[in-house]
Order: structure tokens, then C-alpha cells, then sequence
């Protein structure tokens, strides 16, 4: 059985090798325009679905009367 040491060492070594695929896959994208523009029309659409599910988590949360700019929740000043 491979010690914690040698888990976390080749778990490092996973995620170097992980992560030199990642920044390789990103340098051809971001030199690609269609590729690129792509992406940032597929980030918008799923930041659209991610902030109407925030929406919709605060109104489960009982939250009716505060407003969502972004990611940030705005207290609604009636109080």
C-alpha cells in the first residue's frame, strides 16, 4: 500500500500534468477567434443560467425583495 507521501506526490504530478493540458488547450483557443468568441458566448449563456439560479435560490430562501447585479445581492432599501 503506497504511503500518504507517495499519494500526494503523484497526485502533484496528476495535476502538473492536468494542468499543462489545460494551459495548452487555452493558448489554442485563445488564438482561434472562433474558437475564442465561442467560449465567451458560452460563458455569457452560462452565467445567464447560473444567475437565474441564484435568483431562484433566494426566492426559496425567502429573499423576494433584494435585487441580484451580478453575483452580489443588493439589500432593496424598504426596510
Amino acid at each position: 500500500m503506497p504511503s500518504d507521501a507517495q499519494i500526494a506526490k503523484e497526485n502533484a504530478e496528476w495535476q502538473a500534468t492536468s494542468d499543462a493540458n489545460t494551459l495548452a488547450e487555452a493558448d489554442v483557443i485563445l488564438s482561434n477567434n472562433k474558437r475564442l468568441n465561442a467560449a465567451k458566448k458560452a460563458a455569457r449563456d452560462l452565467a445567464k443560467d447560473a444567475k437565474a439560479r441564484f435568483e431562484g435560490m433566494l426566492k426559496v430562501a425567502g429573499k423576494f425583495d433584494d435585487k441580484v447585479e451580478g453575483m452580489r445581492v443588493l439589500k432593496n432599501n424598504k426596510d
